[in-house]
């Protein structure tokens, strides 16, 4: 068994995180299972609530291994100081920019005649700058219009970027009672919702790659069918848990946490090494973030009854996984033939460096 948590492990937990996305949007609401005739046996109705709702969970996954990716890059490094850091950061954040603006772009290109671009953004000078500040990934932070819902990620993601070396910071001179304060501070300072409900999660992240939890996890001293009997009892518990009323409505910012941490190990760890699955799970987490911003346009927006023609529960989702992947790998393909990651590469090393 691997001794370090990697990139391939990385991989495969974000390609978990978007099956559960996949499925939670799919099928979380009664109405749409019903409307759409979707055949969900063998699970009942409320079963199949429980578990598509669970799904919500791949946020908290994405901004754990954010906090945990970022974090475990300043501490490897022997002497940063803040302007090396928020060098690395700003980089970063205008990298995931421009991979955003070239999504956004792709869209408007194949679909543009589907849109009523008029009607969402505006005429004239506003609308073009409230379809800019889309174009950007920054509609959420600012309150102006989007093309996606989905969207809204972005802006929690661009914060995270820079709230996390702050975190890193912070954990280096306290320690873990940093938990205590990002628990706290939500209640005692107005915050952005995102933010509030994922800065525990992120500090989780954050502590777990200052203590090397990660890898502590995949040297357990424990046999490997008894690893896997916990794992599986253990992501059924998840489910209950989360899908608990009380848990849900008062305790979700700090359940989640675990519930990501959890995830990673079963899913990093176990999942990982089983040899199809785990190759595959690597595959669709490399083109997770493309899959997340695009699949909304083929199971809500322009194409929905297409993918929900399929009448079966796992062929929907299949559909979608595949209408979505196709489109990810494709999208990278052309970014790669056009030179965008040449271009970013240099920005990023300008950037960093501080010129």
């Amino acid at each position: 068994m691997d001794r370090e948590f990697t990139k391939e492990h990385s991989a495969a937990v974000r390609g978990v995180a978007i099956l559960l996305l996949l499925f939670y949007h799919l099928f979380h609401e009664e109405q749409t299972v019903l409307s759409m005739g979707v055949d969900y046996s063998p699970l009942s109705m409320s079963t199949l609530l429980t578990v598509s709702g669970f799904g919500n969970v791949c946020v908290a996954v994405f901004v754990f291994l954010s906090g945990y990716g970022i974090a475990k890059g300043i501490l490897k490094q022997e002497h940063p100081d803040a302007r090396m850091v928020y060098g690395q950061a700003t980089a970063r954040f205008f990298k995931l920019m421009l991979n955003f603006l070239t999504m956004y772009l792709s869209v408007n290109l194949i679909w543009w005649s589907c849109f009523d671009y008029a009607s969402l953004y505006g005429e004239g000078k506003q609308g073009a700058l409230c379809m800019l500040t889309d174009a950007l990934g920054l509609s959420d932070f600012f309150g102006t219009p989007t093309l996606n819902i989905t969207w809204w990620y972005m802006s929690l993601a661009y914060m995270l970027i820079f709230l996390i070396p702050v975190l890193t910071w912070l954990v280096k001179k306290i320690g873990y009672p940093v938990l205590i304060l990002v628990i706290m501070l939500p209640v005692a300072v107005q915050m952005e919702e995102g933010i509030s409900r994922y800065l525990f999660t992120a500090a989780l992240g954050v502590c777990a790659a200052y203590g090397g939890w990660l890898e502590k996890l995949m040297r357990l001293n424990m046999h490997l069918t008894l690893q896997w009997a916990a794992g599986i009892v253990g992501f059924f518990f998840c489910i209950l848990l989360r899908s608990n009323y009380v848990v849900s409505e008062y305790y979700l910012q700090i359940v989640d946490a675990f519930i990501a941490l959890f995830i990673i190990w079963f899913a990093g760890v176990l999942l990982c090494m089983v040899p199809v699955l785990g190759s595959v799970l690597r595959f669709i987490g490399k083109y997770s973030m493309n899959i997340y911003l695009v699949h909304t346009f083929f199971y809500l927006i322009l194409w929905q009854r297409y993918i929900y023609q399929f009448r079966y529960m796992g062929l929907i989702l299949l559909a979608l996984l595949i209408a979505s992947l196709a489109y990810s790998v494709v999208l990278e393909c052309l970014k790669k033939a056009l030179g965008f990651y040449r271009l970013t590469g240099r920005i990023q090393e300008r950037l960093e460096k501080g010129i």
